[in-house]
């Protein structure tokens, strides 16, 4: 199989010109089960077609990653932002099914008033030709939908700006916008809760929060 991504935690192989195969170490029946429920509501994301332990097998999306399309200068930090923007609004406006965990990493998500992405990036949008797609739904919960915005801006919060050929601060400030501090303060504790995240980023993050305004 040809490998065509790999993350932390996970790699994505071709399987035909249709179909992927995702292979991680957990087991994902949790999040194709969610995921099948939010393209019954026209969400953008792949459609699933098997899962079993830690594989899945999903639609195949042809596009770039949104942080391959502003590192080629095709998309600007205003317009990322704006993409991120409206599929987390999206996916705040869709019903929360009574299934969805309300804690993750033991941290409380606060009400589960909408359903949370938690780990909405660049690198987890595809622009394809029918639109912005999301991937990646393995932290998926319900909470407060500022929660979900404030852990996007997080992890652009905890990235070396000096190592992008971009500048990261229009799409910082503008997940910022109207960013309770209360949610940034659930986020940054979110995300110091991945083992995957280093010591470094975090503090990255809490520096570029303490400038934040916000109440």
């Amino acid at each position: 199989m040809e490998l065509l991504a790999a993350g932390r935690a996970s790699q994505v192989y071709a399987l035909d010109d249709a179909r992927v195969l995702r292979r991680c170490a957990w087991d994902v029946a949790a999040e194709a089960r969610l995921m099948t429920y939010l393209r019954g509501h026209g969400y953008p994301l792949p459609e699933v077609h098997e899962a079993e332990g830690g594989d899945m097998v999903m639609q195949r999306l042809a596009g770039p990653t949104l942080a391959a399309a502003m590192a080629a200068g095709e998309t600007t930090s205003a317009q990322a932002a704006r993409i991120q923007d409206d599929l987390l609004a999206a996916l705040a406006a869709i019903p929360v099914p009574d299934w969805l965990p309300t804690e993750a990493r033991g941290i409380d998500l606060g009400a589960p008033s909408a359903i949370l992405h938690l780990d909405l990036h660049a690198q987890n949008v595809l622009l394809t030709a029918e639109g912005p797609f999301a991937i990646d739904w393995t932290n998926a919960a319900a909470g407060d939908p500022a929660i979900d915005r404030a852990v996007s801006w997080t992890i652009i919060a905890e990235l070396d700006a000096a190592a992008f050929p971009v500048d990261l601060a229009p799409l910082r400030d503008l997940l910022a916008r109207d960013l309770p501090a209360a949610a940034v303060a659930t986020a940054l504790r979110y995300r110091e809760a991945d083992p995957n995240t280093t010591p470094e980023e975090h503090a990255r993050a809490r520096s570029r929060a303490a400038g934040l305004v916000n109440p």
